[in-house]
């Protein structure tokens, strides 16, 4: 479900890695907040979550920022890569890192976890 906008979010290549520290809200009581580190509150486990894994947890760790396109030769988008290292119980948290693609304008990022370019995104986290 694309929360707040009908509209699907789009990558932007307007965005810029200053752009993006602040905290973004998401659905069912998501929150993430790029700082120095990041943290994130109600974080699923598998951002692909599926009816069969809604474990969530509350935790912190790094974020890095990069660009990429999705096919070669198109216009490069921001990507956020997420990597955990404390979460709400000790060791539990994702193994590995979760990506999210950048979007919105520079005055109003969105951050998105898209897995099917054919459908809107889903989680869209607003700042």
């Amino acid at each position: 479900m694309n929360v707040v906008s009908e509209e699907c979010a789009k990558t932007s290549p307007d965005v810029a890695e200053y752009n993006l520290p602040g905290t973004y809200r998401g659905p069912d009581g998501m929150r993430i907040t790029l700082g120095r580190r990041v943290q994130v509150k109600n974080w699923p486990y598998d951002l692909s979550i599926g009816e069969d894994d809604e474990r969530r947890f509350d935790g912190q760790g790094s974020w890095s920022y990069d660009t990429g396109t999705v096919v070669p030769g198109e216009e490069e988008f921001g990507i956020v890569e997420l990597s955990f290292s404390q979460g709400s119980h000790k060791g539990d948290m994702p193994r590995g890192s979760q990506e999210l693609l950048v979007g919105g304008a520079p005055a109003a990022p969105v951050l998105f976890h898209q897995v099917d370019p054919d459908n809107c995104p889903d989680p869209v986290f607003r700042q």
